[in-house]
């Protein structure tokens, strides 16, 4: 009888769903966008974006979310998001904006994809190219409804 217990037992445990944990700090994000400081009210936070639909923000200063959360967007708008990196060459863009200004914020975009990275920083005069992107993330974070906080 005893024997018939443990194998049910056994049995019972063998059958059951078995649950992955996928550890995101393994993982390597396609992009990084910093928004920097001003002297003034300037948002200032930090989003990166994995290919597998993770979205990280890290809100610092003048925004609604202080704080770290995560999130998750569909295969397709990572898939338009890459497009959209395609289509105005990024890579080809300069690895810096800049001017002889002081109280300006900068726009920090770096990503990786297919084994290119490239790191753009836009603190005065990027093409407008450029801006249409920071708009896009800015727009793709802004729709998300459902945040999650970092642990």
């Amino acid at each position: 009888m005893k024997l018939h217990v443990v194998l049910f037992i056994f049995l019972l445990f063998s059958c059951s769903q078995k649950h992955i944990i996928v550890n995101h700090n393994t993982l390597s994000p396609i992009l990084i966008m910093n928004r920097t400081a001003c002297y003034g009210t300037c948002p200032q936070y930090s989003i990166s974006l994995y290919d597998n639909g993770l979205v990280r923000y890290e809100g610092k200063m003048f925004v609604d979310k202080i704080g770290c959360f995560t999130a998750t967007i569909s295969s397709t708008l990572i898939d338009d998001f890459k497009s959209a990196l395609y289509d105005v060459k990024f890579f080809e863009f300069k690895n810096e904006y800049d001017a002889d200004v002081t109280d300006v914020p900068s726009v920090i975009l770096e990503v990786t994809l297919d084994t290119k990275t490239h790191k753009v920083v836009d603190r005065f005069n990027g093409p407008v190219e450029l801006k249409r992107l920071h708009k896009q993330i800015d727009s793709i974070v802004n729709n998300i409804q459902e945040w999650t906080e970092c642990n």
